[in-house]
Parts: structure tokens; C-alpha cells; sequence
């Protein structure tokens, strides 16, 4: 039984947040409308949910049951989600996750409309680094409005890190908590001061790493293989391609903006960004991409040296 009490669920944004997000709610019982700019966009983001949830179902098989999810759970899944390429749609949803891109002015903008359609439920934004109050602003109902900022892939990782504005009431927070419970996620409070928690920690470490790449120190594998001998299941290169570089580059300015040049990003993460090498979205970035997955290291990067 939902403990948030929420049943439909509107998400802004197929892309590859939006659609984990959405993969998550329909699993785990929500109905679920997605929103993005038109048709042929909506259609690919459904098809790489679907081979997302194939993908489990060959895991459970694998597993003989220990991990992933039965055929007739995906079906269900599948049957839970809805498209539309009109924001209005969404407007009878009990809450609503945004999770458009990383540009302010973007979602200020979605916020407005969706107040100029009359929506007055809870508002959610996935933002890994915006405030979450100037967002709030342009809705309207800040005590209405949250952040939720989850981890990718989002059908794996566990965490998501909950932000309150400053106008944020506690019964919209209780609601996002018993939300996350309910999408079988682990609540990470944070405030809202630039780079939130886990963005102010990953940031500098990321940089290191890429800074490791660029003085010839390690190569780009043998970077991401040290802090795998720390625990961690991703090395931060392969995890800064998952993100997405540009907006791991918008995270260190907003960064760098409040706390100075220790957050400023590497001459390689921006050259990179510069020649639209995004990470895994755009098929390079430390890495070579095909369909989400990892085939070698980018020759750009190999040779890059600096100092």
C-alpha cells in the first residue's frame, strides 16, 4: 500500500532521468503520464524503457528469481505509462516530477505554465544544482515545491537526494519522503546551498580524477579502478559520463560562483563539453559509448596532456 497516498504521477521529460523516474513509479504501482516536446522524442524514450525493463527480466531468469523482475511484471509495468505531448495532460496528476534539463530559466518556465494551467498540487524538480527557492519563485506555491534530485541509472541506485526550499512546508516534505519509500528509494535530506550534499562532495572528486587524466598520472581506466579499491561499484569518470559532462560542467560554475576556484572545472571537461562529447547521451565522453554501454576509452581523452 502507497504510505505517500499518491496514485498518478506526472513526469516532464523522457530523457535519460526522466525516463529512469518513470520506469521506477510504474513498477512500483503509480500511474504514470509523461510529458516531453513531441511525438518521435516520446516514442525513443519509451523504447529505451522498454529495453530497460527487458533488461531485468533477463536478469530475473538469469537469477533464477534473486534479482530483476518477471515478463508479466514489465507488462504491467508497461501498461501503468501514458504519453502526451501536452503539459495540460498532466494537470489532473496528484504530483508532478520535472525532470528537464539542467538550464534554470528552462524550468522556471514549465513551473509558470504549469501555474497558468491551474495545477496546485506538489511540484517536484529533479535538479542536481539549481536552487531549489528561485525554482519555488516561479511556481508560485513554494510551500508546494521540492527538490528531488535522483541518481543515475535511476532503476539502480538507491539514494535520492530530498532538497526543501525555503518556503517548502513540512507536510510537502513528509509527502516526498513517504513518496520515496514508496519507489523503493533511501531519502538523503539536504539544504539548499549550491551543489546541495552529494554535488559538493562528487565535484571536487571528479575534478581530481579528470586532473589525474590530464598530467599523464593514470590513464582514464586506471583512474576509475582506484576508487573501485575504495568500495565504490563506479569509478567517477564513467559516473561524470553518466550524469552527463555539461551538466557536470553547470554544477561546477554554480559551484565555483559561490565558493571560488577550487570547484572550477578542468580544461578537459569543458573542451570536452565545447565539442558536444557529453558522456554516454552523446556516445563520447571519457569514454566510448554504444547504447549506454562502455566499448573503450575516447582517443580524445587518451591523448590529452596538459603541464
Amino acid at each position: 500500500m502507497s504510505k505517500s497516498g499518491l496514485k498518478k504521477i506526472g513526469v516532464i521529460g523522457i530523457g535519460t532521468m526522466g525516463n529512469g523516474i518513470a520506469q521506477v513509479a510504474a513498477q512500483s504501482g503509480f500511474e504514470v503520464v509523461i510529458t516531453d516536446i513531441n511525438a518521435e522524442v516520446l516514442e525513443k524514450g519509451m523504447g529505451n524503457m522498454s529495453r530497460s525493463l527487458d533488461r531485468l527480466v533477463k536478469a530475473y531468469a538469469k537469477s533464477e528469481g534473486a534479482k530483476g523482475i518477471t515478463e508479466e511484471a514489465k507488462n504491467e509495468a508497461l501498461g501503468r505509462l501514458s504519453t502526451t505531448t501536452e503539459l495540460a495532460d498532466l494537470v489532473s496528476c496528484d504530483l508532478i516530477i520535472e525532470a528537464a534539463p539542467e538550464i534554470p530559466e528552462l524550468k522556471e518556465g514549465i513551473n509558470r505554465n504549469l501555474a497558468e494551467l491551474g495545477y496546485d498540487k506538489v511540484l517536484a524538480t529533479n535538479t542536481s544544482g539549481i536552487s531549489v527557492t528561485r525554482l519555488a519563485a516561479a511556481y508560485g506555491k513554494p510551500e508546494l515545491y521540492m527538490g528531488m534530485h535522483f541518481m543515475n541509472p535511476v532503476p539502480m541506485q538507491k539514494g535520492v537526494e530530498i532538497i526543501r526550499g525555503l518556503g517548502t512546508s513540512q507536510e510537502t516534505y513528509d509527502l516526498i519522503v513517504n513518496l520515496c519509500h514508496d519507489l523503493g528509494k533511501i531519502e538523503i535530506p539536504a539544504e539548499d546551498k549550491a551543489g546541495f550534499a552529494i554535488n559538493r562532495m562528487f565535484v571536487p572528486f571528479v575534478n581530481e580524477a579528470i586532473r589525474v587524466v590530464e598530467e599523464g598520472i593514470a590513464g582514464v581506466e586506471d583512474a576509475d579502478k582506484v576508487t573501485l579499491c575504495l568500495g565504490h561499484k563506479m569509478g567517477p569518470l564513467m559516473t561524470a559520463d553518466f550524469v552527463g559532462l555539461d551538466v557536470m560542467v553547470f554544477i561546477c560554475n554554480v559551484l565555483e560562483e559561490e565558493f571560488g576556484s577550487f570547484y572550477k572545472p578542468t580544461s578537459l571537461l569543458k573542451r570536452l563539453v565545447e565539442s558536444g562529447q557529453l558522456g554516454a547521451k552523446s556516445g563520447r565522453g571519457f569514454y566510448v559509448w554504444e547504447g549506454f554501454k562502455p566499448v573503450g576509452i575516447n582517443p580524445d581523452v587518451a591523448r590529452y596532456r596538459i603541464g
